[in-house]
């Protein structure tokens, strides 16, 4: 019965109240243990097998605090609750991403810079807003899997618990999974599990997009399937692109292009076509498209599971 009304509970509180603001966020704890593990796996262990060690270790700490949270009689669900919602981030994503654009359209541009390096790992301290607005519609996208449908999409299946090895996961992907030479070892366990564990997740992704398109005023969406695939062959990520490309050919605004971190510039393929760029507008219809795409998808899963679950 939890697996039947939890996830259901969790969206809407999400959805209305965002994240749970009155305890510490548990993506910014298992973010400290994972600080504290890095010393530890870099001292005592090639950055490989350090890497792989850790991730082990993050892997069963989580699965029983978890686990042991929600078995606790009569005040489990409580627990279950608490962990599915705060697992889901869509509130937080569309109102991070309204206060951003918010910013960048208010007309300073150090304002706007400000707003969306809260956001984003890139350097984002000359761009334009022009790419500002290109780098929300960027991490807008590639969240709504990682944020959203991945998640949730764990709970339906596995509950709390499969949600946070999830999480857990994919916040040690967002820290460690640089490909650069001081993380390209340490972070090589967390980034090809990340890549696992989202693969099914992306693809809903983009598909859940693509179907709410004529609900968000963007025509039926048809015939771009193909030219997405072939886009998101072009990331370094199996997953990331499939999201990202959907976006990029439904506003027909590309994506991709130069992005500099960590003071080194980098060229990342460019998503969609066309010459168009992206701007207020086309940020706040992708914000409302969202929440729509949210909606249908992460009720589809639950409907299709909860069914399979009754007939077998």
């Amino acid at each position: 019965m939890e697996l039947f009304w939890i996830p259901l509970a969790a969206f809407v509180i999400d959805a209305i109240f965002a994240d749970p603001s009155f305890f510490p966020h548990p993506v910014q704890l298992i973010g400290r243990f994972l600080d504290k593990l890095e010393k530890k796996a870099r001292k005592n262990f090639s950055n490989r097998l350090g890497g792989v060690l850790s991730l082990l270790i993050l892997l069963l700490l989580v699965f029983i605090i978890v686990n042991t949270c929600i078995s606790i009689p009569y005040a489990g669900w409580v627990f279950a609750l608490y962990f599915a919602w705060s697992g889901l981030a869509l509130g937080s994503l569309l109102n991070e991403g309204t206060k951003a654009v918010q910013a960048v359209s208010s007309g300073s541009l150090k304002e706007g810079r400000k707003a969306v390096s809260m956001l984003v790992s890139r350097d984002v301290s000359e761009c334009s807003e022009d790419e500002l607005y290109k780098t929300l519609a960027e991490t807008l996208s590639e969240n709504f899997n990682d944020g959203i449908i991945a998640p949730f999409f764990w709970l339906v299946l596995s509950g709390p618990v499969g949600l946070w090895l999830y999480k857990a996961t994919s916040t040690m992907d967002s820290m460690w999974g640089y490909k650069n030479e001081k993380w390209i070892d340490l972070g090589w366990a967390g980034a090809k599990f990340d890549d696992l564990l989202a693969y099914l997740p992306a693809r809903f992704s983009a598909m859940f997009l693509q179907s709410t398109a004529n609900l968000a005023g963007l025509g039926s969406g048809r015939g771009v399937w193909n030219s997405v695939a072939q886009d998101a062959a072009k990331m370094e990520s199996p997953n990331a692109g499939w999201p990202m490309a959907m976006v990029a050919h439904l506003y027909g605004n590309p994506m991709g292009g130069r992005a500099v971190y960590f003071g080194k510039e980098k060229q990342k393929p460019v998503l969609g076509s066309g010459n168009t760029v992206w701007d207020k507008h086309s940020l706040v219809q992708l914000i409302k498209h969202i929440r729509l795409a949210a909606i249908f998808g992460c009720g589809l899963l639950w409907l299709v599971v909860s069914l399979l679950r009754l007939v077998f």
